[in-house]
């Protein structure tokens, strides 16, 4: 059952991502796709007949389509595009979208489970397009441009809620703003870690003076990152706000990004403070040192004999990439990886050094520079990081402007004005009731001596006007009935700041409701997408549940193929691998004895783990790969071959030294070549019947859908692509 299962994730990768994209590849899709964002304004509805690759009843696949999944799923590095792979790929398509169509006249397009997991998917992919692209740009080459080095930053700060009374929060401000003052007057380091020791409210870098050490972009808030890319080395920025509080920083060095290394690690705790705990754990890891630099011991066995880091131990001290700047604000951590980034070349080891942790050893294993801007993993990396961190806004604003400005977008200020006028406390404390405002409104104008009163419907008056909908002043007060939270500012701050969120939103969704008309790229994905799941659906349904269930269909084909599924000889054995020769005899004696193979790994594992090994199985002569060394399996097979074979008696045998073990063979027996049974291949004769499945629901689906090829258009793509590379 396990092997059908992987056939069918097999099966589904393959389809998903051959044929229909899907949403783990967007970003992939989106980077080969960036010339298309042009045409994304395009009028995709007034156009000339398109020519048609070939059809399935009325359904027309067009060239475009064709073409644009043909050159996905070929790598134009390799050999050029002959006619064959053209052609070939049109009967995998046909074959696709054949699938698709039994799909939907099996109803499977309106069940339930589909419809939910299609807008899942549609939510998913649509935050890739609800931004402006061209300002996303700009913001990933800025970041990358920062990435590029590392600053290193003292800041202080006066820590306010966002949620604080504005008189809590100009306290604050007149606090922050005195102290910067002051530090214009004397700029110097030591006087701004002074005052970051003695005012500065972030109790994690107070007695530092304010140091975070180094940083780099995309790794604080944006406002943050911007004040200590945009303040000179030496210089002292304004005071600037975060959700933090108000901030003053000092940038005291900038250098080039050194990429990532990879190190081992060992390391000694000092369990407390005093004297002679630490003289103990440092006389262990020179002890350590000496046996690794005179090559008495590896950095690995070191490593799992003795690093009390437990995460890397077990690994022989190997441990993740890492890089300075991801360790802001732990000056200690910043201390160790400059330690890693001393070391000059592959194998180097550091002199013992001392940090909070305790006394530690490293050795570099790589390094591993930063990336180009060009490549497709760092531009992926930097698009998803610029898209979930707050410079996001940036774009997401932009692209309101400019939906604002092609779809005729109105501000009724005079609706607001009124509404304003109705809002009372419950407003202010975020216990707005709808009921509170009046159905009619009286608006009076004209001459002073002859005014003129009129009565409007107060909650029918147009808020403001976006495309062909109109939102109500009625709308907007369900709109602020959302919020819950007192209001910050005067009645008319917060009455515009929740207006233009409702706004921005009512924008946003405008865009996402229209996004198969105003973009190519997401309408073909989305495409792509559903077509694909409606597919895979159905090959549940006809081929892989059958397959598993039909176990009559499943035995019957078996018998067919029966001589196609044999074993090769087989030796059905367990094998010891001993440390030495004096461990050999002894376990093949406790072996005779009967003694468990539990009992045996216990007693010989006491001085230590990797003393001893086993395994037991059985194996053909091709199962080599299941030994270090596969040499044990030679030797038994080549014996098996000779005159007077020994090993193929059932047995106990003491091989002697195999690479570096020694070890012990117990043979159970051996097995001749024979056909398997069913049980013994179920996995690989599933799958066959799957393919056999397959292959009959296609010729049933081409007896059921009529199959027009376009012979025209198939052979002017031809002439359009082959030999292309």
């Amino acid at each position: 059952m396990k092997t059908i299962v992987l056939k069918q994730k097999e099966i589904m990768k393959r389809i998903v991502g051959l044929l229909v994209g899907g949403f783990f590849i967007v970003t992939a899709i989106n980077a080969q796709n960036e010339k298309r964002n042009a045409e994304e304004d395009a009028n995709l509805s007034v156009s000339l007949p398109k020519p048609f690759v070939f059809s399935i009843n009325q359904d027309k696949v067009y060239a475009d389509e064709f073409e644009r999944q043909f050159l996905k799923n070929i790598n134009l590095k390799e050999d050029p595009i002959a006619a064959k792979d053209i052609r070939s790929y049109l009967d995998l398509y046909i074959k696709f979208k054949l699938k698709v169509q039994d799909a939907k006249d099996a109803g499977l397009d309106t069940a339930t489970a589909y419809v939910q997991e299609l807008q899942m998917y549609r939510d998913q992919l649509a935050r890739n397009y609800l931004y402006d692209r061209a300002v996303t740009e700009s913001l990933i080459k800025e970041a990358y441009d920062r990435l590029k080095y590392e600053v290193r930053v003292s800041h202080i700060l006066v820590l306010v809620s966002p949620d604080a009374s504005e008189a809590d929060k100009k306290k604050a401000l007149d606090k922050i703003e005195e102290m910067h003052r002051k530090l214009m007057r004397n700029p110097s380091a030591e006087n701004f870690g002074d005052m970051a020791r003695n005012e500065s409210e972030d109790v994690g870098t107070k007695s530092s003076g304010g140091d975070l050490g180094y940083m780099t972009a995309l790794q604080v808030v944006y406002e943050f990152e911007n004040q200590a890319y945009n303040t000179p080395v030496g210089g002292i920025s304004p005071v600037f706000k975060t959700e933090f509080g108000y901030h003053i920083l000092m940038v005291t060095d900038k250098r080039a990004n050194r990429g990532d290394i990879k190190v081992n690690h060992i390391l000694v705790r000092v369990m407390n403070k005093d004297e002679n705990s630490d003289a103990e754990a440092r006389k262990k890891i020179d002890e350590i040192a000496a046996n690794i630099l005179s090559g008495k011991e590896t950095f690995e066995n070191m490593a799992k004999t003795y690093s009390e880091d437990y995460n890397s131990r077990y690994n022989g001290g190997a441990m993740d990439y890492i890089n300075t700047a991801q360790f802001v604000g732990d000056i200690d951590r910043q201390y160790w990886a400059d330690q890693a980034f001393s070391l000059k070349k592959g194998g180097d080891i550091t002199v013992p050094f001392r940090t909070n942790y305790g006394w530690h050893l490293l050795q570099r294993v790589n390094l591993r520079p930063l990336k180009s801007f060009d490549d497709k993993e760092m531009h992926s990396m930097l698009k998803m990081e610029v898209q979930k961190n707050q410079r996001s806004q940036t774009s997401v604003d932009s692209l309101v402007v400019k939906i604002k400005k092609e779809n005729g977008f109105k501000l009724n200020e005079k609706a607001v004005n009124a509404l304003l006028g109705y809002l009372d406390s419950n407003f202010m404390k975020g216990k707005f009731d709808e009921l509170s405002i009046p159905e009619m409104h009286t608006i009076t104008s004209g001459p002073a001596k002859k005014p003129v009163k009129i009565e409007y419907n107060l909650r029918k008056m147009e808020v403001f006007h976006l495309a062909d909908q109109s939102y109500s002043v009625g709308d907007l007060c369900t709109q602020l009935t959302y919020n819950t939270k007192p209001i910050q500012g005067t009645k008319k701050e917060g009455l515009d700041r929740l207006l233009n969120a409702w706004i921005d939103k009512t924008c946003v969704e405008y865009q996402d409701e229209h996004l198969e008309e105003k973009s190519v790229e997401f309408r073909d994905i989305y495409q792509e997408y559903k077509e694909g799941i409606l597919m895979f659906n159905r090959m549940q349904q006809l081929v892989w549940d059958k397959a598993n269930n039909d176990s009559a269909g499943l035995a019957k084909y078996f018998a067919a193929h029966q001589a196609e599924y044999n074993w090769g000889d087989r030796f059905d054995v367990e094998v010891f691998f001993c440390n030495d020769a004096k461990m050999m005899k002894t376990v093949a004696k406790e072996v005779k004895k009967g003694i468990s193979t539990d009992s045996i790994r216990r007693e010989h594992t006491k001085k230590n783990v990797l003393d001893y090994a086993y395994k037991s199985g059985k194996y053909e002569m091709g199962d080599t790969f299941l030994f270090s060394p596969s040499r044990v399996l030679n030797l038994l097979f080549d014996d098996a071959k000779s005159a007077k074979p020994k090993y193929r008696k059932p047995g106990i045998y003491s091989i002697g030294p195999v690479g570096d073990d020694f070890v012990v063979v117990k043979v159970k027996a051996f097995l001749p070549a024979g056909p398997k049974t069913l049980d013994e291949t179920r996995g690989p004769v599933a799958s066959k019947y799957q393919e056999l499945l397959e292959r009959e629901w296609i010729e049933t689906l081409r007896m059921k859908y009529p199959v027009t090829i376009n012979e025209s258009v198939v052979q002017s793509i031809e002439s359009k692509l082959v030999n292309q590379k």
